[in-house]
């Protein structure tokens, strides 16, 4: 998926954890910001990724490492949770767990592209979705599909659960 989904789904994925934890207004800003972010990180393993073209050593990290592989796995999701709590133990858990919320919203987004991710890493295999649902229903990344539906109905997912909140 492009890095713009991945930060839409990241957004989303924020702003459930937000709610189900009834986390406090002011606290909203800042975890829907870590989600987003926190969505595009896995990419790190891809040089053309959005985040390897912002940081200088994104490159190197995109070209060492194979694109949906670890950083697309559970096993990933988890240390990157610990990684957060550890270096940043003074930021309120429920942030944190955003940004949790959003790295993982990343690797299960992509299970909807028919290549998949070693979601079980280091187990071999790549999952995908793909193999028991449709197309139209899982695509190529960048495809019309992404483009014109996915996309912007996670956007109008994100609006809906800002303004009506009891969604949630």
């Amino acid at each position: 998926m492009m890095g713009t989904t991945h930060a839409a789904a990241g957004v989303l994925a924020a702003e459930l954890v937000m709610g189900a934890s009834h986390a406090p207004p002011i606290y909203w800003p800042l975890g829907i910001a870590f989600g987003a972010v926190a969505a595009i990180v896995a990419d790190i393993d891809s040089p053309k990724s959005t985040i390897n073209q912002r940081i200088p050593t994104g490159v190197l990290a995109g070209t060492a490492l194979d694109h949906r592989h670890f950083t697309h796995s559970i096993v990933a999701t988890f240390l990157f949770s610990m990684l957060l709590h550890w270096l940043w133990p003074m930021v309120p858990g429920v942030l944190l767990d955003a940004a949790t919320a959003g790295y993982l919203s990343h690797v299960l987004i992509d299970e909807l592209n028919p290549e998949g991710d070693q979601l079980l890493w280091p187990l071999p295999g790549m999952f995908s979705l793909a193999r028991i649902l449709p197309y139209p229903l899982t695509f190529e990344t960048e495809s019309q599909i992404e483009i014109t539906f996915l996309k912007n109905a996670l956007w109008v997912l994100v609006i809906l659960t800002v303004i009506r909140p009891v969604l949630i």
